[in-house]
């Protein structure tokens, strides 16, 4: 595999790579990977690694660091009169969408001979990475804003990762895992919104949703959106399903942010090409997405574009009352995954009778759940 930048000419073998483009210090993708083939689907393999001819990660001869991640259930339900189907992403071993990238992250990682590994996160990365490091033998230190959920930095701690918090925005505790990986050579920052295998992982949610509608891409594809992993990673998923000559159709993509954390919402509705950062403290139910500055912003915006989508912004009285319709559905899941259900009601008009909708579900409820009075 290459590792790029995709606004300079700069490129490396992906085992050498730095995390940043050191002419933009942009983030990093890789390319020349191999093409999808349907024939090399492993259906013996349980979880994405039925994908593993398309994921280059795990060295010759290293065994395969895995808790049986991805293949997650596709549903079908009906929101309003609006048919359209869920991706429970939520039903991963640390209940988080985030295992996806981790563990093809930390296979990656494993074959370079990391010891300790860092991340910064609001909570579901952490743990994540907690998981898979303990898994995989390796330490963790993960890297927490002090306000994030209990339930969260719980998870993260059981799992034996050093967890420190860090007090201020969530822009704080990213500031203090760069630079503790900066002081020691055998850390690696094993950062979701920053590493390449991450968002390789993420790509195997567009090829199951392919799968699992008879191998159909969708007209829409929802999500929920902070630094952009899970929609970004689907997109070139299913660009690389175009690419292979699988396909010649692609969804139009739906980012969906929380107030007052939309960067993204105001540049895509100010046309520009970049987000304006505004470092935010505020504490909302949707912790997940509270991202100031998405680190891809530039990759998610074009995107967006690219596949004529659009993006939506979620008030926090919409996400605790859209938490709890979604429960009484049968749906529950932590408020952040909530957002993708305001998106189907006021992007209504948009959908067309005949077209499929995947919104994907991307956390547990058990991750953030309601307080009872």
């Amino acid at each position: 595999m290459i590792a790029y930048c995709p606004t300079s000419k700069f490129r490396a073998p992906a085992e050498l790579s730095p995390l940043r483009c050191p002419e933009t210090s942009n983030p990093l993708e890789y390319t020349d990977i191999p093409p999808f083939d349907p024939g090399s689907i492993d259906e013996r393999q349980v979880g994405l690694w039925r994908y593993a001819a398309m994921l280059p990660v795990v060295a010759l001869g290293q065994e395969r660091v895995t808790l049986g991640e991805g293949w997650t259930p596709l549903i079908q339900d009906v929101w309003g009169d609006l048919p359209l189907y869920w991706k429970l992403d939520a039903l991963m071993p640390t209940g988080s969408y985030k295992d996806r990238g981790v563990s093809v992250m930390v296979n990656w990682l494993v074959g370079l001979g990391a010891v300790t590994v860092v991340d910064d996160s609001s909570g579901n990365a952490g743990a994540s990475l907690a998981c898979y490091a303990a898994r995989a033998g390796l330490e963790a230190c993960i890297y927490v804003p002090s306000s994030a959920p209990a339930p969260k930095k719980a998870q993260v701690a059981i799992y034996g990762a050093e967890l420190v918090e860090v007090p201020g925005p969530r822009d704080a505790a990213a500031k203090a895992a760069a630079a503790a990986s900066r002081m020691v050579k055998s850390i690696k920052y094993a950062s979701h919104a920053w590493h390449p295998a991450f968002l390789l992982g993420q790509m195997t949610t567009a090829w199951e949703i392919w799968e699992q509608l008879g191998r159909r891409v969708p007209d829409w594809f929802i999500a929920p959106t902070g630094h952009g992993g899970s929609l970004l990673g689907t997109w070139r998923g299913f660009q690389h399903l175009q690419a292979s000559g699988v396909t010649t159709k692609l969804p139009k993509l739906v980012a969906v942010q929380a107030e007052p954390y939309t960067p993204l919402y105001e540049a895509f509705h100010a046309n520009r090409d970049q987000v304006v950062a505004s470092p935010r403290v505020e504490k909302i139910s949707a912790d997940g997405i509270a991202i100031s500055a998405p680190v891809r912003s530039a990759a998610l915006l074009a995107a967006l574009r690219r596949s004529q989508g659009a993006a939506v912004a979620a008030s926090e009285a919409e996400v605790r009352g859209y938490h709890e319709r979604l429960a009484q559905r049968g749906l529950f899941v932590e408020p952040t995954s909530a957002v993708v259900a305001i998106a189907l009601d006021k992007l209504r008009e948009h959908f067309k009778p005949d077209e499929t909708v995947v919104a994907v579900l991307t956390g547990h409820g058990l991750k953030n759940p309601p307080m009872i009075d």
